[in-house]
């Protein structure tokens, strides 16, 4: 059977980690309008990951989001829990960085850029994204949460 995740999410470059993050992302912002910024966000990230299993194309698989608009939405991110602005912004990441189109990698990590900037955060490298999200070790979190 055919998967509706898009072949680039499972090849041997991307971690199971980065995977996980990258389909925890799928969800919208909870008590936001189906016209949020953060909703046009989602559907965005939701193009890039998953194939429409629906038989036309439909709003919840796909929009057309400008960089300008994902600074609008991050000038404003104190309306959205930190939880699901992380959330996004770490796919956005590491589409940003694996995904095979460029056109697509592109306006992936700008969108990353621009959210960690609102954030005043610095910008991790790809190789720190792997070195972070490799499978088979816990996170630094949880080794200190280990020692106490």
């Amino acid at each position: 059977m055919k998967s509706v995740v898009k072949e680039w999410l499972s090849n041997d470059n991307i971690s199971w980690k980065q995977q996980t993050v990258v389909l925890s992302s799928l969800r919208g912002c909870d008590g936001q309008s189906k016209y949020d910024l953060s909703k046009k966000l989602t559907r965005q990230l939701r193009s890039a990951i998953l194939y429409n299993a629906a038989a036309k194309d439909t709003t919840f698989m796909r929009d057309t989001m400008t960089l300008e608009e994902v600074r609008k939405l991050a000038e404003d991110s104190d309306k959205y829990p930190i939880h699901y602005y992380m959330h996004a912004c770490h796919a956005c990441e590491i589409i940003g960085f694996k995904h095979p189109d460029k056109e697509i990698r592109e306006w992936f990590n700008g969108a990353y850029l621009i959210m960690v900037d609102a954030l005043h955060l610095k910008p991790e490298t790809e190789e720190e994204c792997d070195y972070r999200l490799r499978d088979g070790v816990n996170t630094p979190f949880t080794e200190i949460e280990e020692e106490n």
